[in-house]
């Protein structure tokens, strides 16, 4: 599978870079060079090869999941210049 330039453009674009003539054949080149690596695994013959799995964890490492008070919540907002009515006023990302 090859992506030409114009797929490459509208995925750059979709990702928010803004890429030169150059960079953009440069994008395309190692795309499509990491896609036919890819299709180098399709020629494998993996009939005799059992599924992986993961090893079964009979005691969990991490801490219990439980709630906690997050800590003085007034002094933290108090601080920022960013907050609005209780909220944190984040920049709009997306046009709309």
């Amino acid at each position: 599978m090859k992506l030409s330039g114009d797929e490459v453009r509208g995925i750059a674009l979709e990702s928010r870079l803004v890429l030169t003539d150059k960079e953009l054949d440069g994008a395309a080149r190692y795309i499509n060079d990491f896609l036919d690596m890819l299709d180098r695994f399709k020629e494998l013959d993996l009939t005799d090869v059992e599924p992986f799995s993961f090893a079964e964890v009979t005691e969990c490492p991490l801490r219990d999941d439980t709630p906690v008070p997050f800590g003085n919540r007034d002094a933290i907002l108090g601080e920022s210049a960013h907050v609005e009515a209780d909220y944190f006023k984040v920049p709009r990302i997306m046009e709309g």
